[in-house]
Order: C-alpha cells, then structure tokens, then sequence
C-alpha cells in the first residue's frame, strides 16, 4: 500500500507545478466557489453530493474546458482538484488546473517547455528521481510528461499542460507498478480550448 505521504507528494508536486516557475505571488490561482459537478449518461450537469460515493466515473471541468475519467474512488472533488484512490490498483490519482498569469501566454511553445521541464523537475526531483521525460502536444497545445521513481520506492507518472493560459496537471502514483488503468487514465484526458474563460 502506499505510504501516507505518497497523495501529499503528488498534491504538493501538482500543485506547485500548477504556479509555475514565477513568484507564486504573482501567480493568478482561480478562487471559484467549489462546485461538486459531474456529467452523467443522460449528458446534464448534476450535482453531486460530497457525500456519495463514484466509482470510475468520467468528470468534466468547471467550464466544461475539460474531461477525464478517474479511476476508483473519489475522495477530494473542488472547483480545481480532483483525487481518488483504486483500490483494485492500489494506485491515486489526481487532476488539477489553474489560471496562469497573463505573460505566459506571450511564451513560445519552446520556452513553454523549458518553463515546464524547469518546474516540474526543480519540484519533482525533490521527491524522487525522473527516470523519464517526454515532450507531449494535447490539441496542438505543449505538455510535457515525467516518470519518477519517488524516494519512498513508489512509482509516479506526471503530465502538465498549458493550454490557453491555463495549467493542468495529472498524476498517478502506485507502490508497485503503473498498470493500464494508469494508461486509460491519462489516455481519457481532454481540452476543449474554446470553452476556456480566464477567470484573471
């Protein structure tokens, strides 16, 4: 199983990623009231109660700018994170994204990526060792993949993506391997670019 720091590390990677490499102070982090939202087979938006439990279910972003579907049980739901733990897997995942501050949409897609591999490695690398780094494009839009072998021997899986001024970020994390269900994970995620709104 996991160690209890295992969701910290990836909440802490993603998170920290998420401000980037500028002054967190000068960072614009999107403060919307929670919202317990989640499309459902007849395609409208419910709410649902924190209190229910959802399995595998497919999730859409605020703004509908996104969806992914998470794997196994949720346990965190706001208007900017998303966490849950499979059981059958033994393995956590977490979505996040937040509103970038306005220069970085002046960045090229080269210096995008520098941003990206210079910030998630400075906060990955902390954690761990990167075993792997790939360059990644989502919708014509640069993201950047890492594969760390964490310290306390957990395997982790990390995927941002600046898109329109916005930052996502995605992990996984397991004691033993990254199964396919990791894959599908990561495989599920979508950005829907003209639904985003700059809540700077």
């Amino acid at each position: 199983m996991l160690s209890v720091k295992t969701p910290k590390i990836i909440a802490t990677v993603l998170s920290v990623l998420a401000v980037g490499a500028q002054n967190p102070a000068n960072a614009l982090i999107n403060n919307q009231t929670p919202n317990n939202s989640v499309l459902i087979g007849n395609k409208q938006l419910t709410t649902k109660e924190p209190v229910l439990v959802a399995i595998n279910d497919n999730y859409w972003g605020l703004q509908s700018d996104f969806k992914v579907w998470m794997p196994g049980q949720i346990e965190t739901n706001t208007n900017d994170e998303l966490v849950s733990w499979s059981s059958a897997t033994q393995t956590r995942y977490v979505i996040l994204h937040r509103d970038m501050p306005t220069e970085v949409n002046y960045l090229t897609t080269q210096q995008i990526r520098q941003l990206l591999q210079s910030s998630m490695r400075e906060k990955i690398a902390s954690q761990g060792k990167v075993v792997r780094s790939t360059n990644l494009v989502i919708d014509g839009y640069p993201g950047l993949e890492l594969l760390v072998q964490h310290f306390d021997g957990s395997l982790g899986q990390y995927r941002a993506f600046l898109v329109k001024g916005r930052m996502y970020g995605m992990g996984a994390a397991a004691q033993n391997e990254l199964t396919t269900e990791t894959a599908n994970f990561f495989d599920s995620f979508r950005v829907y670019p003209q639904q985003i709104s700059s809540s700077r």
